[in-house]
């Protein structure tokens, strides 16, 4: 029996890796189909305040059972369906999609793009919004080129194409003349404005109405990364309502994406929102998660995972989060270097 050369065993390894890349590169389209939350892979990065490994951040939420998703990361494009009997105030889903930009100090920061879509008849509404942690224009902009269309009978409607997409991140101001509404927020402390405390409202200028308070706490205060942080550390984020007339589909809407829905303890809020006041309460002590509405508490084991969603897939979230890590950047910057 001939004993084979080294030569083709290098060929043969050779042969191997290449029909291995051939399936990636053949790789059927990932389906999504009924109500659930599911995630894809981002290679943009993803969210970087959360230093997380996982690449699996860009998101599709189909909000209604007879929804389907299409992601096929070869072409690029994503499609989105449903049956035509909705009412034109029924969310159909949403795709988020995370990269970066350049914000005019000269910093990378973490950027996100929503794609909110409704149905009614034969005719989809999209909303559009950009989740910065700063204000500004950006610069040099890093987003996998996804083109979204909706599916209408046999064929498929562009509704927003990469380009597109990339001047929204570039300049947000084009999505909010678009919004139904106009995002302020501003520190809960104006003398300490890099305080992970902030509180946001609608409208523009003096006419925006405050509907909510946020802040993050943690009891590790050093440089340790939020992602293991939330994971296995001890800290709480705090929501108050400002307001009793935040609309209850929104409020659904984030129980559901943040997988906050099925809690007992928020059976209430479910059904008639949040009213003036209402405190919602989601951290961890040592790694162990709670539950907290109003003061009553409640164990809740899946804590890291809606803590570290809602950090990096939020507006609200990705500005605390950016808060943080420039409060950990600083503090790495003035501590003590060991002595050489």
């Amino acid at each position: 029996m001939k004993t084979p050369s080294l030569a083709s065993f290098g060929y043969s390894l050779a042969c191997l890796a290449l029909l291995a890349l051939s399936g990636q590169a053949n790789a059927a389209p990932s389906e999504f189909s009924g109500r659930g939350v599911f995630h894809f892979a981002s290679d943009s990065g993803c969210a970087t305040v959360t230093r997380s490994t996982d690449r699996d951040c860009n998101r599709i939420a189909l909000d209604v059972a007879d929804a389907q998703a299409s992601v096929d990361p070869q072409t690029h494009a994503i499609v989105i369906g449903a049956d035509d009997h909705h009412d034109s105030k029924t969310v159909i889903g949403d795709v988020l999609l995370h990269g970066s930009g350049i914000a005019a100090d000269g910093q990378r920061v973490p950027l996100s793009l929503q794609v909110l879509l409704r149905r009614s008849g034969t005719k989809w509404k999209s909303d559009t919004y950009v989740h910065s942690p700063v204000r500004g224009k950006f610069s040099d902009i890093v987003l996998d080129p996804y083109q979204i269309s909706v599916r209408e009978g046999a064929g498929e409607r562009v509704l927003f194409t990469a380009e597109q997409a990339r001047k929204v991140l570039a300049q947000p101001s084009i999505a909010a003349r678009v919004a139904s509404y106009f995002v302020v927020v501003r520190p809960s402390d104006a003398q300490n404005p890099a305080a992970d405390d902030i509180t946001i409202g609608l409208g523009v200028g003096r006419l925006s109405k405050s509907v909510m308070r946020a802040s993050f706490t943690a009891a590790q205060s050093g440089t340790g990364e939020l992602d293991a942080l939330l994971a296995t550390g001890t800290w709480n984020l705090n929501l108050q309502a400002l307001s009793g007339q935040i609309p209850l589909w929104v409020v659904q809407r984030q129980l559901f994406v943040f997988g906050l829905e099925d809690s007992p303890l928020l059976k209430a809020v479910r059904q008639r929102g949040l009213n003036k006041r209402d405190t919602l309460e989601l951290g961890a002590v040592n790694g162990k998660g709670y539950l907290r509405y109003n003061g009553h508490e409640q164990p809740f084991a899946n804590a890291g995972a809606s803590g570290t969603a809602f950090m990096r897939d939020s507006f609200i979230g990705l500005i605390l989060a950016w808060h943080r890590s420039q409060q950990v950047a600083t503090v790495s910057a003035t501590a003590p270097q060991p002595a050489q």
